[in-house]
């Protein structure tokens, strides 16, 4: 997913996995300042929710939330997140290893190791090929994630 965006394998995993009752996704890309609204059922006791999703253009970074508590009581509730970086690529920031269609590079880079750890993102820099693009580097929080129960009946 964080080197090539492509959450199917994913969606497939959790779908098999015993405790997860509700799978959504935004529908496609978005760009920056962009927004989505995505529903995802549920079951009466499941109180988590956990978020993935790639930042391109970028060898391997992405936004994730992990676990956290979903509304309760018809309060919304408002989580920021921040960007890491998989550690399975080097960040060359060269168009030919970032998919997507700012670069339309290689979705994957089976003979590099990366880092080998998870860690923050440090953000876009410059040192490769990318287009100047001011609007897609960062500084932490990369997501507002705002979460609200609706009853459905």
């Amino acid at each position: 997913m964080a080197e090539s965006g492509n959450i199917g394998p994913l969606k497939t995993l959790l779908g098999n996995t015993p405790g997860v009752h509700g799978i959504a996704d935004s529908g496609g890309l978005l760009g920056p300042g962009e927004s989505v609204t995505v529903t995802v059922k549920s079951m009466q006791g499941n109180d988590r929710i956990s978020l993935v999703g790639m930042l391109i253009p970028t060898n391997d970074s992405f936004v994730g939330l992990n676990n956290v508590r979903a509304a309760q009581n018809h309060r919304p509730v408002t989580y920021t997140a921040p960007a890491y970086d998989a550690g399975t690529e080097t960040n060359d920031e060269l168009c030919a290893s970032i998919p997507g269609p700012v670069c339309g590079g290689a979705a994957l880079s089976p003979s590099d190791d990366g880092e080998g750890y998870v860690h923050i993102s440090a953000g876009i820099f410059g040192i490769g090929d990318l287009p100047e693009m001011a609007d897609r580097d960062w500084r932490n929080p990369v997501a507002r994630i705002n979460v609200r129960r609706v009853v459905r009946r």
